[in-house]
């Protein structure tokens, strides 16, 4: 019984000792950025070396709560090793808890010392979080011999040798984990408010654009469960790598762009809200979205064309790729002919009407129609640079994807819902279908694999947006089931073989079941 109650005891002393690694280190942190952070730092580890499979695997199980996924199971798995580390001190040694302690200071300090646009600086939460730690364990350790042995009452170890009496432990290692709690709930809070730009984005006055897409009546219809025409930004898909978002101010915002140009430049926020704006919808698409998926949305977007920036800085015969570099270090290679080409590529400065929401890329972001968006839209845009897709590979394509990524033609119930109860009668079958810069001519459905039946389609203000259509089924009582698959305005029709979204995005037609009585 006082075997286990050791045990125990060498285990929440692990315990204590985390939440001190975590309280200092979040309280240093203040002075060195949120992504130093060490389970931040932790996390764009794992990120970097998860298979591909398990990120569309995570990405579609767990949408965009992935990352609050991802930081669940770092903390449990940091609490997991800090109790696997006390036990292991309470049967031997307390130097095997130290080293943990001191192992674990050094992988998340390397980790945020050199990630993306890290310094040095950045390991000192987790050289400090190490300390603090170790210093914790020592002091908790319910191996404290003198105590032990002058206390009354003390009991032995499972080596042997004297511990805390267990009120005095309790009380001690109770204190400890307090203030370190404390101390991170107070450091997270002082990261919140040193690390925030919502007075700046508030600040932002949108100019007027001198060219905008001409607003049509008409591009859907009044369907419950049918997304409508304009996703609305707080529904519009998210997926990314930032574990924490980006706060950049527009006060000192710097955008270079460089490389193989005639006139490199440097502007600022002001710099490109002074420059004409164009207003365009663009529905956008990620590549991890699989068949009738939900990351796929359509918005309005304001923003600098790319064509007019890079005339000002004049790039150079055999460039062919356009690298995008974000805040947070993410990387993106656009095909540079693209985004001189015509077609609305955007700088974006706004989204439906309002500044981009921090989420979706505040202050400045790239939009390109016809690519998704790992090819195509790169958030908390801060470097252009034009070069050659042989001389720079982006972060997605260094992992095997394709290396433009066009977006595929592809269609998408919204209503009824997959194994969706229904009543005999008339049923409205209704989604959506894109292939943008292309347009959709027509969208065809079935039921029970019998003939196709045209859709009623919506109009819509550009081929680069996606199109709402409907077709009114007569169901009959029974297990059904329904495919759709869209007509291109070039004649295309949307395959009906399967692939996956790696490495070039998902093809084939949606099918679902519903039942009728």
């Amino acid at each position: 019984m006082k075997a286990r109650s050791a045990t125990a005891a060498a285990i929440a002393t692990g315990g204590v000792s985390l939440a001190a690694f975590l309280g200092t280190a979040e309280v240093v942190a203040v002075a060195t950025g949120p992504a130093s952070q060490p389970e931040v730092a932790l996390g764009r580890v794992v990120i970097a070396r998860t298979p591909e499979w398990l990120k569309n695997f995570a990405i579609s199980n767990f949408g965009e709560n992935d990352k609050l996924v991802l930081n669940i199971s770092v903390y449990a798995a940091l609490i997991v090793l800090a109790g696997l580390a006390g036990a292991l001190a309470g049967r031997t040694r307390t130097w095997a808890a130290l080293g943990a302690l001191t192992a674990l200071g050094t992988v998340t300090a390397v980790a945020a010392a050199t990630g993306p646009s890290a310094s040095a600086w950045q390991s000192l939460p987790s050289v400090a979080g190490a300390i603090a730690g170790a210093a914790v364990f020592v002091s908790a350790s319910a191996r404290g011999g003198r105590a032990g042995r002058a206390g009354v009452g003390a009991d032995s170890g499972p080596g042997g040798s004297p511990t805390l009496p267990r009120r005095q432990f309790l009380k001690k290692a109770g204190s400890l984990f307090a203030l370190s709690a404390g101390a991170y709930a107070v450091g997270r809070g002082a990261l919140a408010r040193a690390y925030n730009a919502a007075a700046s984005r508030a600040a932002v006055r949108l100019p007027r654009a001198v060219r905008s897409t001409p607003r049509v009546a008409g591009t859907g219809f009044e369907v419950e469960g049918l997304s409508p025409y304009i996703t609305p930004n707080k529904d519009f898909y998210r997926v990314d790598t930032a574990l924490v978002v980006p706060q950049l101010s527009t006060d000192g915002y710097i955008l270079a762009l460089h490389g193989m140009v005639e006139r490199p430049a440097i502007f600022t926020f002001d710099d490109l809200l002074h420059m004409p704006l164009v207003e365009a919808p663009i529905t956008m698409v990620c590549v991890s979205d699989p068949v009738g998926g939900p990351y796929v949305g359509n918005a309005r977007w304001l923003g600098v064309p790319l064509a007019h920036l890079l005339g000002l800085v004049g790039p150079r015969p055999g460039a062919d790729q356009l690298f995008m570099t974000s805040a947070d270090g993410m990387t993106i290679g656009a095909d540079l002919r693209a985004a001189m080409d015509g077609r609305p590529a955007l700088l974006a400065v706004g989204m439906n009407g309002e500044p981009l929401p921090f989420e979706h890329g505040f202050p400045v972001r790239a939009v390109i129609p016809g690519f998704y968006g790992y090819a195509s839209a790169c958030k908390w845009l801060v470097d252009l640079e034009v070069t050659t897709y042989e001389a720079k590979k982006a972060y997605w394509v260094q992992r095997g994807y394709a290396q433009k990524g066009a977006v595929r033609l592809e269609s998408r119930i919204d209503t009824p819902a997959p194994f969706a109860q229904l009543r005999a009668g008339p049923v409205t079958v209704a989604g959506s279908a894109w292939h943008p810069t292309v347009g959709i001519r027509k969208v065809q459905v079935s039921a029970d694999g019998g003939p196709w039946h045209e859709a009623a389609l919506a109009d819509v203000e550009s081929v680069d947006t996606w199109r709402l259509w409907r077709w009114e089924w007569e169901a009959t009582p029974g297990s059904h089931s329904l495919q759709v698959r869209a007509v291109g305005n070039d004649g295309q029709v949307q395959t009906a073989a399967g692939a996956p979204v790696f490495p070039a995005g998902a093809t084939g037609r949606q099918s679902l079941v519903v039942s009728v009585t």
